[in-house]
């Protein structure tokens, strides 16, 4: 496939190399790939904020869309507009190519947000923190649609959205986890997503948050 990219800085070549870097990794886990990817590098938020026409939250850097487009702060400004590192860049490149590739998995239908984020964060091998941290019960129906993740995003929704995903790829595999996505329905709703996890998994998905909890208290 070829990338569109839309910059035009000094450093384009290294630019080039990181983007194709991240896409070939993502790309070895996909049997699925999109069919046009395109991304535009920021220099600032300013820049980035622009882009998306709204004031991004303080820990948005990067952001995919349907449409198959990409926006990612440059590697330099990293640091600067986040509290992120400039050795960051490929795995945050490698997050939003896996969403891209999910939402072909899906066929463009909604995936709760604990997994696409949870999924796209295992894939992108985003180090995870070893303090402890606090797990709501029931997290998955609070982490599932968007209002809820805004409100918890802050407060280890990413982090435990992708313990949860390794866990489950570790107990079921990732095969399983990919059949569960490619079932789901056009618009997400909690009961019906409950019933497609049970059937594929033959466990309750309270059954195996439970067993999650379970596995970082010992």
């Amino acid at each position: 496939m070829k990338i569109k990219l839309d910059y035009k800085g000094n450093d384009r070549e290294q630019i080039e190399k990181l983007i194709n870097l991240a896409y070939k990794e993502v790309e070895a886990f996909f049997d699925k790939r999109p069919e046009y990817i395109s991304i535009k590098i920021h220099k600032d938020r300013k820049s980035f904020d622009k882009e998306l026409n709204r004031k991004s939250f303080a820990w948005e850097i990067a952001n995919a869309s349907y449409s198959g487009e990409i926006d990612i702060i440059h590697p330099d400004s990293l640091e600067r507009e986040s509290d992120h590192r400039k050795e960051e860049f490929v795995p945050i490149l490698k997050h939003e190519f896996s969403h891209l590739f999910l939402d072909v998995l899906s066929s463009n239908h909604k995936i709760p947000k604990w997994l696409d984020e949870g999924f796209a964060s295992y894939v992108a091998g985003f180090k995870i923190p070893k303090d402890p941290i606090y797990i709501e019960k029931n997290f998955c129906e609070k982490l599932g649609m968007p209002i809820g993740w805004d409100q918890r995003s802050n407060y280890f929704a990413y982090r435990i959205s992708q313990m949860f995903v390794a866990f489950l790829i570790k107990k079921f595999s990732a095969k399983k986890m990919m059949a569960l996505i490619s079932t789901l329905e056009k618009n997400y709703y909690y009961n019906n997503f409950e019933k497609k996890f049970e059937k594929i998994f033959d466990k309750s998905i309270l059954e195996m948050e439970n067993e999650f909890v379970q596995s970082i208290n010992d």
